[in-house]
């Protein structure tokens, strides 16, 4: 479990005292020697005014056991780590905190001791839904999609007026003799309102379920039955703001305080420092109300110090800890608690309510003792309900029986969390510790968690009360961890040795090094990115720019055949690696395959030749070996990967093949043994959270675009909501219309136009005239559709076998056939017309 951070709380609202002490003075207190403590009916040396609040729940107050064992020293900052002279470092029982808020080492906490109070399921795993065009996306292994799930394809009820001992089961079976089959997943219990009745939510993806339940059941009948809202399914992932955890807090009884001190000087310190807050109690500001004399000139503790708004559970221990052992007080008397209730119903009270609202999907109780108030915390398995809790039950009345009752506070907290290499944080995290204080003002919490449970990654997470400060913070956190591109004036600064490990490339690492940034290649858009301060980013383009002005080599492309490519997988291009070194690179991603040569004139001449040379089979790798070649490169793996199919990629070669994006259904392994789905768990592992997360959005929009007749996507520009095709409704009636949550357009779902208010074959006849001069200009400009998906497409050059980017079909461009594969395409095209290109045919 990992450590969450603690938000502000508000203040707690003082304690007005309800009873008085005698204003006689105890003469053995003013000697040192009563017995009675805070039972003594006499004033122990203080004016009438100061005296503790009596109790308004007559109870036995809290004793010093119940305050706990734990070492709450941490609470506390080392005044030796504030003058910058710590000797202990981590090891040190007192807290390291910078003056911006962080810990030792800057203004983002590193989370790597959890504390008993502080242990939250923050990076429970991922569920591998996400929320993408409106509608609810479940992947699996390889970024496949297995289901898409729409608003329109749930519908959900509430079921009153059950016995209050009614269960998950208990609901199923009443559904069951009503012939509803509903698993007890989809079941929610609602805590009973009273003693005799409870409520139960149920959400079935079925838009027809609420409908044909509720006309079920007997208008006659007990149990009512309400149609409501059904809440899409839960997602998760990163970089994105949720709203799903809440913090409850009410008061916890005070207590009033006396400190005796010898001498006047160490009251006066100790009345200072408790008045600025530089002294605690159990992390609770209290109020101290100035230094008293005693008239008596014998007593041996004639200084005191009075301390009101004192967490009840505090000890004399905790009233010590935060004062220097020279100049503790001689004597620490503790007045009786304002009031006592039991923690365990107030907890049991919170939390009952909040299941009233929705599921919890995590659940921490307040501790028994703490500061001023009481805190407890949960997240909902839902996105959205925490808004609606704290908007229904802040300031809510905890009835605690005996004419007490407190008032609870309720705050909403806004999340969102990102995923970045430990090697990109540590040169950005002095640029997000400067961000910090700006958090911090508006209440805005950073947590940087262990790297050594995230796998080589960190994980950052955002907090706060207000999702317009979090979306701002989060807006700031994600161009930092997006970087900058290395630019010469407008030019993007890059070269082809940019791309290979060779001498360039240790240049670049060397200049990581001295300046103290980190330096990404993006192969696919031909850039770099430039991650660290950006002074030093700044001074890196010059030398990156002179850099690649120096370089005087030639990328030359030999695509491969069939045998060429073989030769080379099985051996062939080591051997030439061997010959040339860093200078050749092998790309089996693009198609068809290819050998790049970065180099001169010469060393291409050189592969060529050897390329030549292809019927010479070269010696096979020994299967033993395969899983230290690399399958995209071809080489030995260089910053090495394995998945778990146990084959071993360079990490620059793996995030390469995930960006070119998926090929077939789902990403596999690039090994021509294996073919294996890669693992989501190994993809979020080894991929950026940026790279792993348009991976999924990709995914899904191949899935949709392959899927003309069941989902299409919203009509207008830029909008990428999408809807579910309708086949059976009658066309242009009232149930066929979608209407954009995002745009508000609305379109039809069986023709897929926006017509509302008339039939398809109404807006046909009046929309032929323009469909008639559109498709003339398309025919002038040599524009044509795709015959499946309706896709337009325009040809500049090449052969005529063309892939639709929308649905992947295969087409002839000089017939519009269609076909399952290019070699059905190109057999077609060879037979049927002569050849593949246009030239030398009279085409």
């Amino acid at each position: 479990m990992d450590r969450a951070i603690t938000l502000p709380w508000r203040p707690a609202a003082a304690q007005a005292p309800k009873g008085w002490q005698a204003n006689a003075p105890c003469k053995f207190f003013a000697q040192g020697k009563c017995r009675n403590g805070q039972a003594c009916s006499f004033s122990h040396g203080v004016a009438p005014e100061s005296c503790p609040p009596a109790s308004t729940v007559q109870e036995t107050p809290a004793t010093s056991a119940d305050a706990g064992e734990g070492d709450t020293r941490k609470q506390v900052q080392c005044r030796f780590y504030a003058s910058g002279g710590c000797l202990k470092g981590v090891s040190c029982p007192f807290a390291h905190v910078d003056a911006d808020g962080g810990v030792e080492g800057g203004g983002a906490r590193d989370v790597d001791t959890p504390e008993m109070d502080e242990i939250e399921p923050e990076d429970t795993p991922d569920d591998w839904i996400r929320e993408i065009g409106g509608a609810a996306v479940q992947f699996g292994d390889g970024a496949a999609v297995l289901k898409v799930s729409l608003q329109s394809d749930f519908s959900a009820v509430r079921i009153r007026m059950l016995p209050s001992n009614s269960d998950q089961a208990g609901v199923s079976k009443f559904l069951c003799d009503l012939g509803f089959e509903v698993s007890t997943d989809n079941i929610r219990v609602l805590p009973a309102g009273d003693q005799t009745h409870c409520a139960a939510d149920v959400r079935v993806e079925d838009p027809s379920f609420a409908k044909r339940l509720f006309d079920a059941v007997d208008t006659k009948s007990a149990i009512k039955v309400d149609i409501v809202n059904a809440p899409m399914p839960n997602r998760s992932g990163f970089q994105r703001v949720e709203c799903k955890k809440v913090y409850c807090s009410w008061h916890r009884p005070l207590r009033t305080v006396w400190l005796n001190f010898k001498t006047k000087k160490e009251a006066s310190a100790a009345h200072s420092a408790f008045s600025s807050g530089s002294y605690k109690v159990c992390d609770a500001t209290v109020k101290s109300h100035g230094v008293k004399g005693s008239p008596n000139a014998m007593n041996p503790q004639p200084w005191t110090v009075m301390l009101t708004e004192v967490p009840a559970g505090a000890t004399k221990d905790d009233i010590n800890q935060p004062i220097p052992p020279r100049m503790r007080p001689a004597h620490v008397e503790l007045g009786k608690p304002s009031f006592v209730y039991d923690m365990a119903t107030a907890n049991a009270l919170v939390k009952s309510k909040l299941m009233e609202i929705g599921a919890l999907d995590w659940w921490e109780d307040a501790a028994k003792n703490g500061g001023k108030r009481a805190k407890a915390r949960g997240r909902f398995r839902d996105e959205g309900v925490a808004s609606k809790a704290a908007a229904s039950l802040n300031g809510w009345t905890l009835p605690l029986g005996r004419g007490l009752k407190l008032r609870l506070d309720m705050q909403a907290i806004y999340s969102a969390r990102f995923r970045v290499a430990e090697r990109i944080f540590k040169v950005v995290k002095p640029v997000i510790d400067v961000q910090v204080p700006s958090w911090l003002a508006k209440h805005v919490f950073l947590t940087a968690y262990d790297v050594s449970r995230t796998n080589g990654h960190r994980v950052l997470r955002l907090e706060g009360e207000s999702q317009v400060a979090v979306a701002e913070a989060k807006g700031a956190l994600e161009k930092i961890l997006a970087g900058e591109v290395a630019m010469d004036g407008t030019e993007t600064i890059w070269t082809p040795a940019f791309a290979v490990n060779g001498g360039v490339f240790l240049k670049l690492k060397q200049m990581e090094e001295t300046l103290g940034i980190a330096i990404v290649r993006n192969k696919r858009r031909s850039c770099l990115h430039l991650f660290g301060p950006p002074e030093k980013c700044k001074e890196a383009q010059p030398l990156l720019a002179k850099l690649a002005k120096e370089d005087t080599s030639t990328t030359h492309t030999i695509d491969l055949f069939d045998d060429q490519f073989t030769w080379a997988r099985l051996g062939g291009f080591n051997e030439m690696r061997q010959a040339l070194g860093r200078k050749v690179t092998f790309d089996s991603i693009s198609t068809p395959k290819r050998i790049i040569v970065t180099g001169s004139e010469k060393d291409y001449l050189l592969a060529l030749s050897m390329l030549a040379t292809t019927t010479t089979t070269p010696t096979p790798t020994p299967d033993t070996a395969a899983t230290l070649i690399c399958p995209i490169c071809f080489t030995p793996p260089e910053d090495p990967i394995t998945t778990p199919c146990t084959h071993t990629y360079c990490t620059d070669c793996f995030e390469h093949f995930c960006s070119a994006g998926l090929t077939s259904t789902s990403l596999l392994c690039a090994s021509s043994s294996c073919n294996t789905p890669l693992p989501l768990s190994s993809l979020q592992s080894h991929l950026p959270t940026p790279a792993l997360e348009k991976l999924l959005s990709d995914s899904f929009t191949s899935y949709i675009r392959q899927r003309p007749s069941t989902f299409r996507y919203c009509g207008t520009p830029d909008c990428n909501q999408v809807y579910r095709v309708s086949s059976s409704a009658t066309p242009g009636s009232e149930a066929d219309m979608f209407t954009c949550p995002r745009c508000l357009t609305t379109v039809c779902t069986k023709c897929r136009d926006s017509h509302p208010g008339m039939t398809c074959a109404e807006h046909a006849d009046i929309k032929s005239g323009g469909y008639a001069a559109l498709e003339e200009t398309k025919r002038k400009l040599g524009i044509k559709d795709c015959p499946r998906c309706k896709t337009s497409i325009e040809k500049i050059d090449g052969c005529n076998h063309v892939t639709c980017l929308g649905c992947q079909a295969h087409i002839c461009w000089k017939c519009l056939g269609t076909f399952g594969s290019s070699r059905g395409c190109y057999d077609h095209l060879s037979l049927a017309h002569g050849g593949v290109f246009d030239r030398g045919y009279g085409m």
